[in-house]
C-alpha cells in the first residue's frame, strides 16, 4: 500500500510540474509575445519613414535640376545669341570690303572722268578717233557698256552702303540682347546657389531622422553649415549698387518719401555717376594673377567654364588666375564676396576684387587694375574695360 502510495504521488508531483510549466509557458509566451510585435511595428514605421524621407529629399533634388534645367536653356539662347554676333559680324567685314573695292575702282574712274573734263567728252572723242561707221558704232557700245557698268557699281554701292547700316543695327541690337541674357544668366547661378544651400541643409536635416546617433552628430554639423551658408548667400540678394543706394537716398525727403520729380532724371544719370576709386599698388600675388587673366584677352565668354581648356565665365577667370598665383578663391562671384575683406571704393588697388549686382545677388566679379579699369570675363568675352558703365551695378570692393 506504501509503495503505491509512493507511486500516485511522484504521478502527481509529475502532472503539478507539467502544468507548471505550462503555465510558466503561457506567462512566458504573452510577455514576450507583445514585444515581438512593438518591434515588428516600430521596424516596420521606420521602413515607411526612410521612404518618406527619400521622397522629401528626391522632392529637393527635383527643384534643383528644374533650376539647372532653366539655366541651360538660358545657356543655348546665350550660345545662339553668340553665334549670331558672330555671323553678323562677318558679314559686316564682308560688305565693308565689298564697300571699300568698289570705293577704289569708282574713283579711279571718277579720275579718268575728270581728266577727259565730263562723259559727253568721252563720247566725243570716240566718234572723232574712229576710222568708219562701224568702227564708231563699236566704240559707242564700248563706252556705254563702261558707263553702264560703272553704273552699276554705284548701285551696288549704295545697295550695301544701306546693307551695311542695317546689319550695324541689327548688330547692336543683338549685342543688347546677349547683354541681357548674360545678366539673366549670372543671376540664375546667383539664386541657384542659394537653393543649392539650403535645400543641402534641408536634406541633411531629413537624413538626420532616420540615422545613428553617431551619424546623427555628423550630420547635424554639416547642417547648420549649410544653413549658415544659405543665409549669408540669402542675405546677398538685397545688396544693392553703390550709384542705386545713392540714387534712392537722393530721392527721399524728409518724411522718407520717394520724390517722384526727381526719379527719372536720377535713372538716367546712374550710368554716368562716377564713383571715386582708388589705385593703389597691388601684392606680388595680384600681380601675377592679372598676369594669368591677361593670357585670356579676347577668348569667349562660357558660362560655368573655371579653366583654359573650357574657357571662362567672370568668377572662373578670377579664381583660375589667382589659383595659378597660389591663392585659393571659392568658385562663384558670390562666395568670393562672402571670401574677401569689404573695403571701400577709394581703398581699392590693384589685384583688389570688384563684385556686382544687377539687382539680385552679386552677379558678377572683375579684378581691379587701377585708374578705373579691371579685367573681367563678360558677355563679350575676356576684356580690359573701364568701370564707368559698370559703376550702375557696382556693389563693392573685396581684398583678398
Amino acid at each position: 500500500m506504501k509503495g503505491k502510495n509512493n507511486v500516485g504521488k511522484r504521478n502527481k508531483w509529475r502532472k503539478s510540474m507539467v502544468l507548471a510549466l505550462a503555465l510558466a509557458g503561457g506567462l512566458l509566451f504573452n510577455t514576450v509575445q507583445p514585444t515581438q510585435v512593438h518591434a515588428e511595428e516600430t521596424s516596420q514605421q521606420m521602413i515607411d519613414k526612410k521612404a518618406k524621407i527619400d521622397t522629401e529629399v528626391k522632392k529637393l533634388q527635383e527643384e534643383l535640376k528644374s533650376l539647372e534645367k532653366e539655366i541651360e536653356e538660358k545657356v543655348k539662347v546665350f550660345n545662339k545669341v553668340q553665334a549670331d554676333i558672330k555671323e553678323v559680324d562677318a558679314n559686316i567685314v564682308d560688305t565693308k570690303k565689298r564697300i571699300e573695292q568698289r570705293s577704289a575702282i569708282l574713283s579711279d574712274r571718277m579720275a579718268a572722268y575728270q581728266a577727259q573734263d565730263n562723259t559727253v567728252g568721252i563720247y566725243l572723242n570716240a566718234v572723232l578717233e574712229s576710222k568708219s561707221f562701224a568702227d564708231l558704232m563699236d566704240r559707242v557700245v564700248a563706252v556705254k557698256t563702261l558707263m553702264d557698268a560703272d553704273q552699276e557699281l554705284v548701285d551696288q554701292q549704295e545697295a550695301d552702303k544701306a546693307s551695311l547700316e542695317k546689319q550695324k543695327t541689327t548688330l547692336d541690337e543683338k549685342q543688347k540682347e546677349l547683354q541681357k541674357q548674360f545678366q539673366e544668366l549670372q543671376e540664375k547661378e546667383s539664386e541657384m546657389e542659394v537653393k543649392k544651400a539650403e535645400n543641402e541643409a534641408k536634406s541633411l536635416a531629413l537624413k538626420a531622422q532616420i540615422a545613428t546617433k553617431q551619424e546623427e552628430e555628423r550630420l547635424e554639423a554639416e547642417r547648420k553649415a549649410a544653413e549658415e551658408e544659405a543665409a549669408r548667400l540669402r542675405a546677398l540678394q538685397a545688396a544693392t549698387p553703390v550709384v542705386q543706394a545713392t540714387n534712392n537716398n537722393a530721392n527721399t525727403n524728409d518724411n522718407g518719401n520717394s520724390n517722384d520729380n526727381n526719379n527719372g532724371k536720377a535713372n538716367n544719370e546712374k550710368s554716368s555717376q562716377k564713383v571715386v576709386v582708388g589705385s593703389g599698388a597691388g601684392t606680388a600675388s595680384s600681380g601675377d594673377a592679372i598676369s594669368v587673366a591677361k593670357q585670356f584677352l579676347g577668348r569667349s565668354y562660357v558660362w560655368g567654364g573655371s579653366n583654359p581648356s573650357t574657357g571662362f565665365d567672370c568668377s572662373g577667370l578670377v579664381q583660375w588666375s589667382y589659383k595659378q598665383a597660389g591663392v585659393n578663391l571659392p568658385r562663384t562671384a558670390s562666395q568670393q564676396y562672402l571670401a574677401t575683406q569689404r573695403i571701400s571704393a577709394s581703398e581699392a588697388r590693384v589685384g583688389d576684387l570688384v563684385f556686382f549686382s544687377y539687382g539680385s545677388g552679386i552677379a558678377h566679379v572683375g579684378i581691379y587694375l587701377g585708374n578705373n579699369t579691371m579685367i573681367d570675363a563678360q558677355n563679350k568675352g575676356v576684356v580690359i574695360e573701364s568701370l564707368d558703365w559698370w559703376n550702375q551695378y557696382l556693389v563693392g570692393f573685396g581684398r583678398i
